[in-house]
């Protein structure tokens, strides 16, 4: 079984107009909401794969049934910890002209100590030997920075596959449980070690830093510049496909939907990164309005070219 794990999900509400002029009444071209988180992002994209998932994390009390009927709409099992308080909305602004994406994040509920455990104790109780669990996005105040840590020691010692995704601290601290994944922006990484952003050999050898800690696969996503794949094996890179990008929101989390198809269907080093990156191509050249196009992955996927570094 597939597990995604949102603690800090979100109503993402896209507002698209040609060209916004601060300090002035700007009218749209067009808006819409969608069920977002980054784990939730990543099992709609599994869901777009073909693969079921279970979707769990915290949801606020007011507007879970938002989420919940969604996710059982599009065959997404629902598995939250309800607490009391609102889903945040984060919006996303698309300036046609330009194409200039500005995104403002709400901060979110607050959670408790005890909504932790008892969300901790619901999971320890679903997870099985050679189950995957991806962990990913920001934590809702409250949370200790050590929560990704702890989930990926527990999990880990269940037999589970795991598979990060974050930022700051709660991904620093999540690395020193050896998870079996991890996708980091360039600047995520940047954060952990050091490195030159601008040359790709420093950041091939910022990311085998967590080779070296034993990680199995690290997976740095790089935007318009492609993307790098390490393994004890070996350093590979997906060159980037020139497309028309629509929106950049969730093609990280498209990307670690690729990860796990390739982990669940036992595929090389040089397929994972192919179908990760075909899934993040697929998703910046959507409008996000609904799932992403199956064909439209598997044509990216015999496009993608990999090279050894």
């Amino acid at each position: 079984m597939i597990y995604t794990i949102t603690l800090n999900p979100a109503v993402d509400k896209t507002i698209i107009l040609d060209k916004m002029v601060r300090g002035s009444v700007n009218r749209t071209s067009n808006s819409f909401s969608i069920v977002g988180g980054k784990g939730i992002n990543v099992s709609k994209t599994l869901r777009s794969l073909g693969i079921g998932s279970i979707a769990s994390g915290f949801l606020g009390s007011k507007n879970s049934g938002f989420f919940i009927d969604y996710l059982r709409l599009i065959g997404i099992k629902p598995a939250f910890q309800i607490i009391d308080g609102i889903n945040r909305t984060n919006i996303k602004i698309i300036e046609t002209q330009g194409s200039i994406i500005t995104e403002i994040n709400e901060k979110g509920f607050k959670v408790e100590l005890r909504d932790i455990d008892l969300l901790m104790k619901k999971l320890l109780e679903m997870i099985k030997k050679d189950d995957i669990v991806v962990i990913s996005g920001s934590v809702p105040c409250g949370t200790p920075m050590t929560v990704y840590k702890d989930m990926i020691q527990k999990f880990n010692n269940k037999g589970a596959v795991t598979i990060l995704d974050s930022s700051g601290e709660v991904l620093k601290n999540g690395i020193e449980s050896v998870p079996y994944a991890v996708k980091p922006n360039i600047q995520e990484l940047k954060n952990i070690v050091d490195l030159d952003e601008n040359d790709i050999g420093s950041v091939v050898k910022g990311g085998m830093a967590l080779i070296d800690r034993g990680i199995n696969k690290v997976v740095v996503s790089m935007g318009g510049r492609g993307a790098i794949l390490l393994s004890n094996k070996h350093r590979l890179f997906a060159e980037p496909l020139k497309v028309e990008v629509k929106n950049t929101v969730g093609a990280g989390d498209s990307m670690v939907a690729g990860i796990v198809y390739a982990v669940l269907k036992h595929l090389n080093d040089f397929e994972l990164l192919k179908i990760a990156s075909a899934c993040g191509t697929a998703s910046v050249i959507s409008s996000r309005t609904a799932l992403l196009n199956y064909k439209d992955i598997i044509d990216l996927n015999d496009m993608i070219k990999i090279t050894r570094w």
